[in-house]
């Protein structure tokens, strides 16, 4: 009987990222179906659970190990004195980080701003302009409205009008 990821998290009681993985770490392989998704076999999930077995003692023996050790007062104040200059460094160092990156932002919105301004006035002439270009085709319109007078007829009343 084979087991999808989800059932096989569910009974060792961790998520299925892990169990995938466990998978890795513990070089098991699996059986993929058609999807491509993994499919555990009793044997695959007997030896998920012997590697979280090791890995809980692993961690205790960690835990133990590192209690028994002791360093000397002088090499331990050294270290301390060491991991706390390191600590101040990293908190100027985020402070300029902060810095910049605010130099930065400011920089960018006057750059934003000035395009701004520069498209408003864009904008503006282009207005003006079909302000007057619509002006100049009413006037137009108003001429074309009247017919001109014939040439002949200007020419006939320029010479009786005595």
């Amino acid at each position: 009987m084979t087991m999808k990821t989800v059932d096989v998290a569910k009974s060792l009681g961790i998520h299925p990222s892990t169990v995938l993985k466990w998978v890795k770490m513990a070089d098991i392989e699996l059986e993929r179906n058609e999807s491509g998704h993994c499919e555990f076999t009793e044997e695959n999930v007997e030896a998920l659970r012997n590697f979280q077995k090791n890995r809980n003692r692993q961690a205790v023996v960690k835990v133990v190990e590192k209690e028994e050790v002791v360093i000397s007062d002088e090499r331990a104040q050294d270290m301390q004195k060491q991991l706390d200059q390191l600590f101040l460094r990293l908190i100027e160092n985020e402070k300029r980080t902060e810095e910049k990156a605010g130099e930065v932002v400011t920089f960018q919105i006057l750059e934003h701003r000035s395009e701004i301004d520069r498209l408003n006035k864009v904008i503006t002439k282009l207005e003006n302009r079909v302000v007057e270009l619509e002006s100049q085709l009413k006037s137009e319109d108003s001429l074309k409205g009247k017919k001109p007078v014939p040439r002949w007829r200007s020419f006939l009343t320029g010479i009786f009008s005595y």
